[in-house]
């Protein structure tokens, strides 16, 4: 005679998955755009050429259930609600980004956001004589605005967005059921209030995006580049184009509380003794990686246990050579 398995372990084996870790991975450098959803994990492949040694992002794990919704593959937990979507887009950008973040605001209506990345079709060309980016921000911004009211701008999380050279928009994001703290650039004005000149709607994102997790820190930075007030600054030298984004940075992780006493030699980023750090390093010219794969380690005083992802991207505005951004957890 067979034995039944009781109710409690019948139970005890339909619960055993969502106490399982799941993670939120991205792999650059891959042949083809898309989504690759199982059990355990969400991996994004993203055809973004990778320029060093590394080409995995870990973004969140925790345990929780997968699944799909409004296109996004999803992973939830009690407390985070992490997701990733990849969708083919017909240009101009507007309409498909409008409707992808109207999805995306209803998903995540019930959490805070913390961190969103986006690589944003041929991000420098033109479509019915604007920018696909100017496109991209003006869809976001009013979607914002549609779902939120005029207020939207104490919602806006850390974000970044990237071109990549592929008619597919790709997003994913990191939302949580704690409040997170949403910082500036006392350098920088906010990029939700740039001028017109940078296009019909503003950029619709913070410098960075700060939170708590197990009672240690984690710090999203925004993509970072050499920006002072709103104007691109130290364009002629791409050195100094690193040390002016450089900078930006460590004036984002002061105002984060993750380093003090900015100025002080070896205290310009958070200690690698007691922070976890990724950093992801977008170059828009092939020939540019070899000097800043040698000088950038040196900068943020780099060690074996840093992840540091060097990608070939155009930036989000055409006369910039680089940008930065980074995933800071205390230990």
């Amino acid at each position: 005679m067979v034995t039944q398995p009781s109710i409690e372990s019948k139970e005890s084996d339909e619960l055993k998955p969502l106490y399982q870790q799941k993670t939120l991975q991205v792999l650059f450098g891959r042949g083809e755009t898309k989504c690759v959803q199982t059990a355990e994990s969400i991996d994004v492949h993203v055809k973004i050429p990778v320029l060093g040694e590394e080409s995995r992002e870990r973004i969140f794990s925790c345990p929780g259930r997968v699944y799909q919704k409004f296109g996004f593959h999803i992973l939830e937990s009690d407390d985070y609600f992490i997701g990733a979507l990849t969708r083919e887009v017909e240009f101009p950008l507007e309409k498909a980004t409008y409707e992808v973040y109207m999805d995306f605001l209803e998903l995540t209506k019930n959490w805070n956001l913390y961190r969103v990345w986006h690589y944003v079709p041929y991000i420098n060309e033109e479509t019915s004589s604007l920018e696909n980016y100017r496109s991209f921000c003006k869809a976001r911004s009013l979607a914002f605005e549609a779902f939120y009211g005029e207020g939207f701008d104490v919602k806006l999380p850390a974000a970044s967005a990237v071109g990549i050279d592929d008619n597919k928009l790709v997003m994913y994001f990191v939302a949580g059921k704690e409040d997170g703290k949403h910082v500036e650039n006392p350098e920088q004005i906010a990029a939700y209030k740039y001028p017109k000149r940078y296009g019909p709607r503003s950029p619709s994102f913070a410098r960075g995006t700060v939170l708590m997790r197990d009672s240690k820190q984690v710090g999203f930075l925004s993509g970072t580049a050499s920006i002072k007030s709103h104007e691109s600054v130290t364009l002629s030298d791409m050195t100094e184009q690193l040390y002016t984004t450089v900078d930006n940075m460590s004036l984002v992780f002061e105002e984060m509380g993750l380093l003090f006493e900015r100025q002080s030699y070896g205290n310009l980023m958070p200690d690698p003794v007691k922070h976890d750090r990724i950093f992801k390093v977008y170059i828009r010219r092939a020939e540019d990686a070899a000097h800043v794969r040698e000088l950038f380690p040196k900068l943020i005083m780099a060690t074996k246990d840093d992840h540091i992802i060097y990608l070939k991207s155009d930036i989000c505005r055409f006369e910039l050579d680089i940008e930065i951004e980074a995933i800071i957890e205390e230990r």
